[in-house]
């Protein structure tokens, strides 16, 4: 880069004015200090890819760093940190040297600097300032602590990920305090291909085996501390242990997370010198349930803590993780009818069972509520927190996070501050559990919600992202209750309630889906299940099962056309779904003006050769606000194209049961009080669209006490959701 292409300007001088600009130590006025340098990104330029000296991610895992220059300067201070632990965009964070990878100095005519061999796939900042030779007091401000809602004031990006990497070990005979580590160094057993292409980054010996010297053990940041014999820490691999095939890792502490990794010592560099990396989690002995207190902190500095009378859950769920006292497994109490709350993202890389007591539940004194933070705003946003599915990787962390039975039982969980869409404004970004865009690979064996409620689930229910595998074994969600959820923006789209990525071919979170016994009140979204619209090869071992079965709908997605139950563009093959005895309805009072769509299926392409199963029959729905007779406005189940009537011959009980039935009952004959309380002054919701999907309780949902209740065979077949037909109102 020339030398001479200097920019001290007053975008320079003007951009120390920002909020983020701020240093704490003893400095000379702003007058006397040095102009505040910039990195060159597109949102100081303006020019994207046309400028040829931008800031960027190069060779997948390096960055090229170009800032502006400052005339007759010192030099430049450049620092870089993982993006997570800098996020805040503090000057505290950025100054604690255990977050900080990188601080060094450069000469003044030094305008660009590479930073190579960094770890794939992870997100790193960036901070910058120019220095000055009068010292310390008279640097400039830095460029880069900001918190990434002041989006010219900091600069930070992620390295691409990993080529494909050999899966050369693999762990068994996992036990409280020892695991066996499995070798498999033949290429031939590798499965390489033309996508893979092993060779091309990974050596292979004269004897046709890949090269590896090295077996280190070392445990996770999750438990930092555990033990680790020092023979493992970096042990040397035998002929007898490739002979053997396994090595045995033994003294280790129980509940205990472990990352091991195989070296080839030939390669410079670590990212590229390890193959496969394994996350292996230690047994345990479960012990007796550990009750939560519910104590409200008098000195509590979260806002609303107080006000909700809300006792904090977040760090004794982050702390149990870390804990190797106590196993996976582990059961959690909660009070019933106290409120408990998250102040932060609460990650999930540990299985646990979090419910209200079951004595409490016994006496009468009802269901805990946990509360994801939603209890104050700042600049009139509401502060939002979610469960996250496992976490975001520290540095040299290349595993996978393996996590056993998850389950949340007996609980109201809310946000009550959580914003719908407002007419102008999209509305509040949180979900019930999501994942980090750059979250580390997971597999969970199971995740149960049963006997809970949730309101003021903006965006989305449960989501999983990113280009890493993610396998769920098992999905239950029962007898639960959804309702003032959704509407993240004006078509009720946004996000839907069970979203899997479209990137990668292994993953899975549909191996075991079962959606059953839950009520979904007039709680707008894109659709119930989705793994986006992308065409992904999916590996032949992936297939989808879900089931949703003895539900009731109310006013599923109605706002817009399109908003589909199952959009699945690209289904794997061998996939089934099983849609039967759900109950239907669509609901609005006169004078209400809101739309009724509901659209019901959208299956496009069959991944990989072979056939979907379909076990579709026994759907009911009320007799009013239909279409032609039916329920579904678009994409009915039966439906020749893009639903599962394409392959009638493929449901079991054939093309017939594909048809949702009217039963002879409207929905004011078959409940109290279905249809939506607000009506707004137009009646559609453009004077006040929030309100329209809005409302205290679900109470109007349970059955008549009639004769053309009890003779309708929506009662008579147990239809929907059991708990508004066992009590007759």
């Amino acid at each position: 880069m020339k030398k001479n292409i200097f920019y001290i300007l007053t975008l320079l001088v003007g951009l120390c004015s920002f909020s983020s600009c701020h240093d704490d130590d003893d400095i000379a006025p702003d007058a006397q200090r040095e102009f505040m340098t910039m990195f060159r990104v597109d949102n100081n330029t303006g020019r994207g890819e046309n400028d040829p000296y931008r800031c960027q991610v190069v060779n997948r895992n390096a960055f090229h760093l170009y800032w502006y220059g400052v005339k007759d300067c010192a030099g430049y201070e450049i620092k870089m940190a993982l993006q997570p632990n800098v996020s805040s965009g503090l000057a505290s964070d950025w100054e604690n040297p255990d977050y900080i990878l990188l601080d060094t100095i450069v000469g003044p005519d030094k305008l660009d600097m590479m930073v190579e061999h960094l770890q794939y796939g992870t997100q790193y900042r960036f901070a910058i300032r120019t220095l000055s030779a009068k010292g310390e007091a008279y640097h400039s401000k830095w460029y880069g602590y900001g918190n990434g809602r002041q989006w010219a004031e900091w600069y930070g990006d992620q390295t691409e990920y990993r080529y494909a990497v050999p899966s050369v070990i693999e762990q068994t005979n996992i036990e409280r305090n020892k695991f066996r580590v499995n070798l498999n160094r033949a290429y031939a057993n590798s499965g390489d291909n033309a996508t893979t292409d092993f060779k091309s980054h990974f050596e292979v010996d004269g004897n046709g085996n890949f090269v590896m010297q090295k077996l280190t053990v070392e445990p996770s940041p999750t438990n930092p501390d555990a033990a680790v014999p020092e023979q493992f820490r970096n042990y040397t691999l035998t002929e007898e242990d490739f002979a053997r095939g396994y090595i045995d890792i033994e003294g280790l502490d129980e509940n205990s997370v472990y990352n091991v990794n195989v070296v080839n010592e030939n390669v410079p560099y670590n990212v590229d010198a390890v193959y496969n990396t394994l996350s292996v989690r230690t047994d345990g002995i479960v012990g007796e349930p550990i009750l939560i207190k519910h104590i409200v902190d008098p000195a509590d500095t979260i806002k609303g803590a107080k006000e909700y009378n809300a006792c904090r859950i977040d760090t004794i769920i982050n702390n149990f993780t870390k804990d190797n006292s106590l196993a996976e497994g582990q059961i959690f109490y909660l009070e019933g009818g106290k409120t408990y709350y998250l102040a932060n993202n609460t990650g999930i890389c540990k299985g646990f069972t979090l419910r209200t007591n079951p004595e409490d539940l016994a006496a009468g004194k009802g269901r805990a509520k946990v509360l994801l933070n939603g209890m104050s705003t700042i600049n009139n946003a509401p502060v939002t927190m979610n469960f996250m599915f496992g976490r975001q990787p520290q540095l040299g962390e290349l595993g996978e996070i393996y996590v056993k039975s998850v389950i949340f039982e007996d609980i109201d969980f809310d946000c009550p501050l959580a914003l719908f869409f407002d007419g102008k404004n999209n509305g509040t970004g949180n979900y019930f559990i999501n994942m980090y865009s750059d979250g580390m690979q997971c597999t969970f064996q199971s995740l149960t919600i049963r006997n809970c409620s949730f309101q003021h689930m903006v965006r989305g229910f449960l989501r999983v992202q990113g280009p890493k595998r993610k396998r769920f074994q098992h999905i239950l969600i029962e007898n639960c209750e959804f309702y003032n959820n959704g509407f993240y923006d004006n078509k009720g789209s946004g996000y839907p309630w069970i979203t899997a990525d479209d990137r990668v071919t292994t993953t899975n979170i549909f191996m075991d889906c079962v959606f059953r016994n839950n009520t979904i009140y007039d709680s707008p979204r894109t659709s119930l299940f989705t793994n986006g619209t992308k065409n992904v090869a999916y590996t032949a071992d992936v297939h989808y099962n879900i089931t949703v079965e003895n539900n009731t709908f109310v006013n599923f997605s109605t706002r817009t056309s399109g908003q589909y139950m199952f959009s699945f563009r690209y289904i794997p093959a061998g996939s089934s779904i099983t849609v039967k005895k759900n109950l239907f309805i669509l609901a609005k009072a006169n004078g209400d003006k809101r739309p009724l769509n509901f659209a019901g299926m959208d299956i496009r392409n069959i991944v990989n050769s072979g056939e979907l199963s379909f076990d579709i029959c026994d759907n009911y729905s009320t007799s009013n606000n239909l279409t032609s007779g039916q329920i579904f406005s678009s994409g009915a189940f039966s439906a020749k194209k893009n639903s599962a009537g394409t392959w009638p011959t493929w449901n079991v009980s054939g093309a017939s049961g594909l048809n949702v039935i009217a039963d002879d009952i409207t929905n004011e004959e078959l409940m109290v009080a279905p249809n939506p309380k607000h009506i707004t002054a137009k009646g559609d919701g453009s004077d006040c669209p929030g309100l329209m999907h809005y409302t205290d309780n679900l109470d109007g949902l349970y059955f008549r006490n009639s004769a053309k209740v009890l003779n309708s065979a929506i009662y008579t077949k147990g239809i929907g959701a059991s708990k508004w037909r066992t009590t007759l109102k």
